[in-house]
């Protein structure tokens, strides 16, 4: 999906071809990218990870509307996109249902466009706060160095580091107990939980690798005899 619109973009999933139309004329005249599928069934087959806000009404389909956000909220990718459900909903238990399948907001029809407009600019707010919040949350910063601890990867200075899996997880475990020593034993059982007929020594040997790998950021792990190593500026 195109992802050089400024305002982000929208996936619409609806087989009124008026009403998409519709919408794709107007948030393309707000800046919006938008894409739009007829079927619940073709998002499937959709790369979904630029997509940031869904719009749907697929009552008569299947699966439903409902049922695909359902499903969606049962990724990671889809926990972060923005989703409105729009329907005719002529019971109260219909707008339930849609929230309770994990939209985050419903809209009735018919709607206005100017409110539809600023339901989906609150959603991507909205969205936007919560998706920050998670970013930040997953990652660990210490001098240049990020270390996404989703994606398992360090970058210093946004380059991407050429850590080992074991690398890594010393690395992890350092920051995430930084400036404060922690026992080679502990390190060799965290990171080593088998054994694999090795000895607590491996520890020296990845550490002195990983300060290689780190550059001048290397020179922050330090270790003390008796106590073990830390990272700390």
């Amino acid at each position: 999906m195109n992802t050089h619109a400024s305002l982000g973009n929208i996936l619409i999933v609806d087989d009124d071809r008026a009403i998409t139309d519709l919408l794709q004329l107007n948030f393309k005249t707000e800046g919006y990218s938008v894409a739009v599928h007829s079927h619940t069934v073709d998002v499937s087959d959709t790369d979904i990870r630029g997509v940031h806000l869904l719009l749907i009404d697929a009552t008569a389909q299947s699966p439903t509307g409902c049922e695909l956000i359902e499903r969606l909220r049962a990724t990671a990718v889809g926990r972060r996109i923005g989703i409105i459900y729009y329907s005719d909903l002529p019971t109260e238990r219909s707008l339930v249902d849609a929230l309770d399948a994990g939209a985050d907001d419903v809209v009735r029809k018919p709607f206005s466009l100017r409110e539809m407009m600023a339901r989906v600019r609150a959603v991507l707010r909205r969205r936007c706060r919560a998706a920050a919040s998670l970013d930040e949350a997953n990652v660990i910063c210490f001098k240049r160095m990020r270390v996404d601890l989703s994606a398992r990867r360090a970058f210093i200075d946004d380059e991407a580091l050429n850590l080992s899996n074991t690398e890594y997880a010393i690395l992890e475990l350092l920051l995430r107990n930084a400036n404060t020593y922690t026992p080679r034993i502990e390190i060799f059982k965290s990171v080593w939980p088998d054994g694999l007929g090795a000895n607590e020594r491996i520890v020296d040997t990845n550490i002195s690798r990983l300060r290689r790998k780190l550059g001048s950021i290397g020179s922050c792990i330090v270790n003390r005899s008796g106590q073990g190593y830390m990272i700390s500026e």
